[in-house]
């Protein structure tokens, strides 16, 4: 799982292949743009790196951000003049310092039960909040995205080539 979590480094660092002008244009019209959806995930592990990883015990009952607070910081921050690069290595850095913390957890630490803002059951993985399904959820948020990339990439370049 830690492996497949990490492995957003490399699509994400493709990204740099792309011109910038394309990284901040929405995807879809009304949508986010490729940067605010970068800087949204880079946001998210920071969050989880700084505020959930450290509170994590077993029936620890963790406060968590409203969502829509961290995304809108994180949408502002994109569209704030940081640079493609800039943005996509400051992602980078971060899924990197959030997946060795990861790798030095034990197993059962993987599977200690908590709750988030009183819920004990994910509502992503329909089971008890645990390091194990917490991300796996982010797995699931990463692929989602991902493919919002790619289908914005492969319309804009159809012609020639496709993204993977």
């Amino acid at each position: 799982m830690i492996i497949e979590f990490g492995l957003a480094v490399d699509w994400v660092e493709s990204l740099k292949d792309y011109p910038e002008k394309d990284f901040f244009e929405p995807t879809v019209k009304g949508k986010w743009s490729v940067s605010e959806i970068i800087a949204h995930l880079a946001y998210w592990d920071s969050y989880v790196l700084e505020e959930i990883l450290p509170r994590i015990k077993q029936d620890a009952d963790i406060k968590s951000i409203e969502f829509q607070k961290l995304n809108d910081q994180a949408s502002e921050y994109a569209l704030s003049g940081v640079s493609e690069v800039s943005l996509i290595d400051e992602f980078i850095n971060g899924r990197k310092e959030l997946v060795a913390k990861l790798n030095n957890k034990s197993d059962a630490e993987f599977f200690v039960q908590f709750k988030i803002n009183g819920e004990e059951i994910d509502p992503y993985a329909g089971s008890p909040f645990s390091i194990y399904s917490y991300i796996s959820s982010f797995i699931w948020h990463d692929h989602h995205h991902k493919n919002q990339i790619v289908e914005f990439f492969n319309s804009k370049y159809a012609q020639d080539y496709q993204v993977k």
